[in-house]
């Protein structure tokens, strides 16, 4: 089950919303049947990403918030670092319109648009540095250079060139020791779009 957990986080990230619940739905369901919550926990954390990608936009985001310090205190580094990556990135594609916000969504959520959307920004930025803060603690490179990499693309979209720059060098560095060539050249594309 925590290998489906990991392909639903996947499929997430990758924006593929009914594979990703789909999945998660088999955990929770298996954890159910068999007490076994170890991997129901972050399922149902994550199944927060699904709410707001669904356009229940504060109820998502309240499973995650939650989610993130349940998951922290029970000593799943890696799941909260997860967590607070998609935080990051619900926000950022918020602050970069690039998570657009329907008139049905701006209907249904008035209260979030109004508690979040003007600072969107500045709360992808947080999310983002405290991945990079335990990440580099705990030298997870992988969702440290990813979490460099989306905020030197906040910093670059909002004109803050030279910190953009930082991060996005940074993320070069973190992709070539993980042999992580997708991410690497796209970290790379976006190095050279600041020159």
């Amino acid at each position: 089950e925590f290998i489906r957990m990991n392909l639903a986080v996947v499929y997430i990230m990758n924006g593929q919303i009914t594979e990703a619940e789909n999945a998660l739905d088999c955990v929770v369901a298996f954890c159910e049947d068999s007490g076994a919550w170890c991997a129901g926990t972050p399922a149902q954390v994550f199944s927060g990403a699904i709410l707001i990608a669904k356009g229940q936009m504060s109820d998502g985001l309240k499973r995650l918030e939650d989610g993130k310090q349940e998951l922290l205190n029970s000593g799943n580094i890696l799941y909260y670092l997860t967590c607070e990556y998609i935080l990051g990135k619900v926000f950022s594609k918020i602050a970069l319109g690039t998570e657009p916000i329907s008139l049905s969504k701006i209907s249904k959520n008035i209260g979030f648009i109004v508690k979040n959307v003007p600072f969107a920004g500045k709360k992808a930025e947080g999310h983002f540095k405290k991945v990079i803060e335990v990440a580099g603690e705990i030298k997870a490179k992988p969702i440290l250079g990813r979490a460099y990499l989306d905020l030197g693309l906040l910093y670059k979209t909002k004109k803050r060139k030279d910190q953009a720059n930082k991060c996005i060098s940074e993320a070069v560095k973190l992709f070539e020791q993980c042999e992580a060539d997708v991410y690497l050249k796209q970290a790379n594309e976006l190095l050279e779009s600041l020159q």
